[in-house]
């Protein structure tokens, strides 16, 4: 007899660095921008690796708005308009166009609180930058206030254009992207893809121009060339069936991100060649599955803002509702010299499976963390549960920097992003973590959620949310809502269910219900944009509503959105302990 730990240990055992370290050789002689040939190359390469392994697999296309960046520069001025210095600098996906000759104008400082030491950038994005008492309409912004949040700021405020000073001291200038909006724009988001130009330039760099900011005036010209245009992109889809004998029709989600950044090799060719290797392990060994696992290889992740992942929502929609048991999403694993693992992107009824297979392998203790606004995760809004963990550099590696993947290294998001940075060795037991955390979603009969953390989640932000908006905006109803919703949720996590298949449906019922209520605004049919939001987004202004005059039309207009949102939260907990009760 095959117990689940003897499976486990066999899926472990067939993890083979060798084959990864073959794959990884090959993406990194491809430039995998999005909608080129190398992105396509890439694409066939993944294919006929599954086909080889018998693996059901396909290669899906669509038309994505992709944003390339071009030349970029940024001179300073003397007195006369002659260049007194020139840096380096990159433009923005997504940015604006310059006119011919670039846009020249004043440069201004906006000060900005300093990410602490290894923090990862897309954590600090909901900082805002300091405005009080600094005017830029018709100016430049020069400010560590970046990415989509930091560009939007300074636009809404006047600004001719954005300079992005990196917050951690690498020679490196990184790529970013400057649109809020998530995957392909509609009519109504287009609108929200910056109207001014972006460029990012290093550390060293902006504090030197911000030093002549505050020593007096500083004139700059900047210049910014994107290519944006809509582009055929792949997306590559592998199907592990399930191969056990009472086999049901669900799947857990795998993803990684097939674009890059030049090489991109540990951002993310370790993650495509992870999911290449986990899918020829699990159909060597598909007789212990109970549930199937699809991998999906997302074209236009960064210069698509999502692009991939999203479409395959819009395009999948009711098959993620009704069979998806979640998603977890790998993302620069395998990078050389990390030892720290990051639990984050896990949300409260599965956060138990990740903590116990990071702290069973690695033998660290899990930082578990709800999901960040980034990384793919276009699934939140269908409510499909999900999972996450990723080894970082230690935070005094003198390495690790202040980006956003590639474990915390300097080089992410740059050429440097090169063979030599990856590990096939941490990459083998990276995926063996993976495949550990795929068999515990896939392989029990009873689907593994517990929706007590949950109920935790909404009751300490609800109760965090009421005590900054004091008597502005009444909870209490829906603070009771979230007391009911724990009650059965406790009493559901003892249970013994005689009906397996409608418990398992129930529970995937209520991950619908709870999850979008949880983690987005607009709710399942659209996309909230790229920026950082937290838990309970719908009722976050809430913390705004009591600093603001009540006979303002701010303040009435913000009160009537918020007592919508709390109407749409009371409902997903009331809906999500209705179908909790129905349990026993």
């Amino acid at each position: 007899m095959v117990t689940a730990g003897t499976f486990e240990q066999r899926l472990r055992g067939d993890v083979s660095a060798d084959e990864l370290a073959g794959h990884l050789q090959r993406f990194s002689e491809l430039f995998r921008d999005s909608g080129t040939e190398d992105e396509w190359e890439a694409a066939r390469f993944i294919k006929a690796t599954m086909d080889a392994h018998g693996i059901e697999c396909e290669i899906l296309s669509f038309e994505s708005l992709i944003s390339l960046p071009g030349p970029g520069a940024l001179e300073a001025l003397d007195a006369a308009g002659e260049v007194a210095a020139r840096y380096h600098v990159r433009t923005r996906s997504f940015g604006a166009q310059t006119p011919e000759g670039g846009t020249t104008a004043e440069l201004v400082f906006v000060p900005f609180e300093q990410p602490e030491q290894g923090a990862m950038i897309f954590s600090h994005r909901a900082v805002e930058g300091d405005y009080s008492n600094v005017d830029v309409a018709g100016k430049i912004v020069l400010t560590m206030d970046g990415g989509p949040d930091g560009i939007r700021r300074a636009e809404e405020r006047g600004a001719l254009g954005h300079i992005h000073i990196w917050p951690s001291d690498e020679p490196v200038v990184h790529e970013m992207i400057a649109t809020s909006v998530w995957g392909t724009p509609t009519p109504a988001t287009a609108g929200n893809i910056p109207g001014i130009p972006a460029l990012g330039l290093n550390n060293t760099d902006g504090e030197e121009l911000a030093a002549q900011c505050r020593a007096g005036s500083v004139t700059v010209r900047m210049e910014s060339n994107v290519d944006t245009r809509w582009r055929s992109v792949p997306l590559t889809v592998a199907n592990v069936h399930p191969g056990a004998a009472d086999s049901g029709e669900r799947f857990l989600l795998v993803g990684a991100h097939i674009d890059s950044w030049y090489e991109g090799v540990t951002d993310n060719a370790t993650g495509d060649a992870a999911l290449m290797e986990m899918a020829r392990v699990l159909q060597e060994h598909r007789d212990g599955l109970r549930y199937g696992a699809r991998f999906c290889w997302w074209p236009g992740h960064s210069t698509g803002r999502y692009s991939g992942s999203t479409w395959y929502v819009d395009t999948h929609f009711m098959e993620l509702k009704r069979n998806c048991l979640g998603y977890l999403n790998i993302d620069s694993p395998g990078v050389r010299e990390t030892e720290v693992w990051d639990c984050r992107y896990n949300m409260g009824e599965i956060e138990h499976i990740t903590s116990a297979v990071v702290e069973e392998l690695s033998g660290q203790e899990p930082n578990i963390r709800r999901p960040l606004k980034a990384g793919d995760q276009s699934f939140l809004g269908v409510g499909l549960s999900s999972l996450g963990a990723f080894r970082m550099l230690p935070v005094d590696h003198p390495d690790r920097k202040a980006v956003g993947g590639c474990g915390g290294a300097y080089w992410w998001h740059s050429p440097e992003d090169t063979l030599d940075k990856a590990d096939p060795e941490i990459l083998a037991d990276d995926s063996r973590i993976y495949l550990t955390i795929v068999a515990r979603m896939c392989c029990p009969e009873l689907h593994p959620y517990n929706f007590v953390p949950s109920a935790e989640d909404f009751q300490s932000q609800l109760a965090e949310l009421q005590a900054s908006a004091g008597e502005h905006l009444d909870l209490s109803a829906v603070v009771d809502a979230a007391q009911q919703y724990r009650a059965e949720a406790e009493r559901v996590a003892n249970i013994s269910p005689a009906d397996i298949e409608a418990h398992n449906r129930a529970l995937l019922t209520v991950t619908r219900i709870v999850n979008s209520a949880l983690f987005t605004i607009d709710g399942p049919y659209e996309f909230d944009p790229a920026l950082q939001l937290p838990v309970l987004p719908g009722l976050a202004p809430m913390r705004r509503l009591a600093t603001l005059e009540p006979e303002s039309d701010e303040y009435r207009f913000l009160a009537t959105s918020l007592v919508r949102q709390r109407n749409r939260i009371h409902d997903a907990l009331e809906q999500a302990t209705a179908v909790l009760a129905g349990l026993g």
